[in-house]
């Protein structure tokens, strides 16, 4: 991802993200309306539909070719989507700065934040190479298929827009007083 905007820390009770930018050097909140109910029904729905159309189905295709068709189609759909998300955070701009008293506080809940989201992140391979063993040895049901290509679209989309090697650094940075922060207080 080449986004200058580094994910600080994510507050759910405000729905407020915030943001560093490394190339302004500033730390910057981003709200965002929630619409999440909605996405969540539809794509409950869309489950169930392709549930009842596909729980019988087989794919004729060696098991082999199978699995790594759904491996690799998992993450091109996640590179697709990070790249979207990359495209549309390069034009986004926050004007709203944070105070130093609220600065402390992101990174101190930012960087707790950060390892559960890795763990998760971690338990997502997990499930994916779980339901990519799976996959392998069954039949080739189509929602094997499909089940496995989601979880492999999961950890790759968790980690890029983590972004948790940029990340880890302004962690450290900050913690060391040296990351510079311009806020134009």
């Amino acid at each position: 991802m080449k986004s200058p905007w580094i994910p600080v820390f994510y507050h759910k009770e405000e729905n407020k993200n915030y943001f560093y930018n490394v190339e302004d050097k500033r730390l910057v909140e981003g709200s965002y309306s929630s619409k999440s109910t909605i996405l969540t029904l539809i794509s409950g729905t869309v489950g169930v539909i392709l549930y009842a159309l596909l729980k019988s189905v087989i794919i004729k295709m060696t098991i082999f070719h199978l699995t790594l068709l759904s491996i690799l189609s998992g993450v091109a759909v996640s590179f697709i989507i990070i790249t979207v998300i990359d495209h549309f955070s390069k034009k986004s701009t926050y004007n709203k700065n944070i105070s130093e008293e609220e600065t402390a506080a992101c990174f101190k809940e930012g960087e707790k934040q950060f390892k559960k989201n890795m763990m998760t992140g971690v338990w997502t391979i997990l499930l994916a190479l779980v339901s990519t063993f799976i996959l392998y040895t069954s039949n080739g049901e189509a929602l094997l298929f499909f089940a496995t290509t989601l979880f492999w679209m999961l950890p790759t989309t968790i980690f890029a827009l983590q972004r948790p090697f940029k990340r880890r650094k302004i962690y450290t940075l900050y913690k060391k007083n040296k990351l510079v922060i311009k806020n134009g207080e």
